[in-house]
């Protein structure tokens, strides 16, 4: 029954809906990239189905997403023709070409790498694009409602941590903000890097 829920993605965005706030982590995603002062060309990694281009297409200007479901990538795709797709293992993260990237996105993908392939998608991005934004959303491990910590238990991702052991998994790429967007306690770590990230969260806050 798990599998079933995490896997298929109508149940799982119906689950995802129904424990968020009115206003979650996607509004505060959306608030970033609309109030990003430069023009974005985006490199999403592990993209899934690409479900954050429901919130930001509009203020992008291009979009690479990468990831390892032929199915969700066919798919976004269509959805999105002007928009750029790519099948590859992100262990093979090397063999991945491309310029003018300024800004590299992660969303709850952290927790599915071990360390050793976060290290080697780390170093690609400090190298390729070393001036770009960064940004990751993973779940958190420890203090968080017991519903929800089952489905964190029983998550496909098995590598969730908890904040100390993040930190030292992300390397240079230390600053961090965890924050509860759900109705109940379920904890999201943020890391981030070339990107003013408490004034963002502090800004969207207030508005």
């Amino acid at each position: 029954m798990k599998n079933f829920i995490l896997k298929n993605k109508l149940f799982y965005r119906l689950y995802q809906n129904i424990i968020r706030r009115k206003k979650n982590e996607y509004d505060f995603i959306k608030f970033i990239f609309k109030n990003h002062k430069k023009e974005v060309n985006l490199l999403d990694l592990c993209c899934g189905d690409s479900y954050i281009l429901n919130y930001i297409s509009k203020y992008i200007s291009s979009y690479i997403g990468i990831d390892n479901n032929i199915r969700y990538l066919k798919q976004s795709q269509k959805d999105y023709p002007n928009f750029k797709f790519h099948y590859l293992d992100i262990n093979k993260i090397d063999s991945l070409d491309i310029n003018n990237i300024n800004f590299v996105f992660m969303n709850g993908a952290i927790h599915h790498l071990d360390d050793k392939t976060i290290k080697n998608l780390l170093d690609y991005i400090n190298r390729r694009f070393p001036k770009a934004a960064f940004l990751s959303v993973d779940p958190l491990r420890g203090g968080n409602n017991f519903i929800n910590k089952i489905m964190i238990d029983n998550d496909r991702g098995e590598f969730i941590r908890n904040k100390k052991e993040y930190k030292k998994t992300m390397g240079n790429i230390s600053n961090l903000i965890t924050k509860n967007f759900f109705i109940m306690k379920f904890l999201l770590i943020f890391h981030y890097k070339n990107l003013d990230l408490r004034k963002k969260i502090d800004q969207w806050e207030k508005k």
